[in-house]
């Protein structure tokens, strides 16, 4: 997947949410040449938090063990449909995104499969059909735009979090017997999971970020009903190229996945969760919805800056 860029549309998309984020009062203080980046979202404003293994939601098991793109979307749909509402303004859906409906339309729009799951670019591009043919009301209700960020700094998330976002996270699992070597190589697991990124506390990279889980707290090894509110243990780490996937060379943001029940993430190989308790992970990339007053145009802006991953599928693939 090749990336597309253009550069005078990305530079003035960036200008206005920088605008947007210094307005929203972004916290990045200087500790001892240290940055830090604490920003948070409140998720308690959604009236539920939808989870992948809903009876609702289509398909068999497999398909809604594999479901946590579109879910996770959703969720983070929902909170910008409350968070635009709680501030007085029109809602810009014109069908409410909280609901398994909204789900099984984005499955369907993402292209979402049993076996190999959702791969990035075909979540990009649902999402953007989604918000087209079914997100926005019209001239002069707002309209969503979304995108994606390959390797996201902390500062680009504390950024969307401050903007009041919607954000989610696809992590790249690792192999359980190798999962990072003297911080040279990468060798993941042929899998990941995509969460909605609720808050970060962060200095010089390293902290914790708050996330509503579409997989849930489950004993078992498929997908709960409703999401979970869980913790990732971040730190930075700098990968050579190489490894099974040749990741590209860089600093990447690694999570540890401290789950809040017994459940999360099962170790068997099923379904999104295969990292285990204390489960390593890399974030991959970020997919962001923002809400857009149009200049000119009804017509949902949509920016895709989407990133050549290379062979391996961010999201969940059964062998």
């Amino acid at each position: 997947m090749n990336s597309k860029v253009v550069p005078s549309t990305v530079e003035s998309l960036k200008t206005r949410r920088l605008n947007l984020t210094l307005a929203a009062g972004l916290i990045t203080v200087t500790c001892g040449g240290l940055y830090a980046q604490s920003a948070s979202e409140d998720y308690g404003i959604v009236s539920q938090l939808l989870g992948q293994g809903n009876a609702a939601v289509n398909g068999s098991q497999a398909l809604k063990n594999n479901s946590c793109v579109p879910t996770s979307v959703a969720n983070g749909l929902s909170y910008l449909d409350a968070y635009q509402q709680g501030l007085g303004n029109p809602s810009p859906f014109a069908f409410n995104p909280n609901t398994y409906t909204a789900v099984n339309r984005l499955q369907s729009f993402m292209a979402t499969d049993p076996v190999t799951a959702t791969q990035p670019g075909p979540a990009l591009a649902g999402l953007q059909t989604y918000l087209t043919t079914l997100g926005p009301l019209g001239n002069p209700a707002p309209s969503v735009s979304a995108w994606q960020d390959w390797v996201p700094s902390a500062q680009t998330l504390a950024n969307v979090l401050n903007a009041h976002d919607g954000v989610q996270l696809g992590i790249l699992w690792a192999t359980a017997a190798n999962p990072l070597v003297n911080n040279a190589a990468w060798t993941p697991k042929n899998g990941g999971h995509f969460v909605s990124l609720e808050s970060e506390s962060l200095t010089a990279g390293v902290g914790t970020m708050g996330i509503v889980d579409p997989w849930g707290n489950t004993l078992d090894n498929n997908a709960a009903s409703s999401a979970s509110y869980d913790t990732l243990n971040v730190s930075l780490i700098t990968l050579a190229a190489g490894g099974i996937n040749a990741l590209p060379a860089g600093t990447y943001l690694k999570v540890v996945y401290t789950p809040s029940g017994l459940g999360d993430f099962p170790f068997n190989d099923t379904g999104t969760g295969l990292a285990g308790a204390g489960g390593t992970g890399l974030i991959a990339l970020d997919q962001v919805e923002a809400v857009v007053v149009p200049e000119t145009s009804p017509t949902v802006t949509s920016l895709a800056v989407t990133v050549g991953l290379g062979a391996f599928l961010l999201i969940r693939r059964r062998k």
